[in-house]
């Protein structure tokens, strides 16, 4: 089951690295855990202009209840981020 996420999410991001333009410069990162410190972890890594996360757009009860990528972000991290909706 590992292995067949491991595709899923490889095959995502050979997606959305296809739609970045070539004057872009853009790093794909493939890692496993919580996904709000692995990007924070990895924005602390190396030097980052700008961070893009999407928005699925759930309620605030939603999010307080399951937690937020994009809020754990948005406070342990310096770098700028750009929330971007879903749809």
């Amino acid at each position: 089951m590992k292995a067949e996420l491991d595709g899923w999410a490889r095959h995502i991001l050979d997606e959305a690295a296809a739609t970045v333009p070539e004057d872009v410069i853009a790093h794909r990162v493939q890692a496993a855990g919580r996904a709000g410190p692995e990007i924070v972890k990895e924005l602390e890594r190396d030097a980052y202009d700008l961070v893009v996360l999407g928005s699925r757009g759930r309620g605030r009860t939603e999010e307080g209840l399951l937690g937020s990528v994009k809020g754990y972000v948005h406070f342990h991290s310096r770098v700028p981020l750009l929330s971007v909706p879903d749809g």
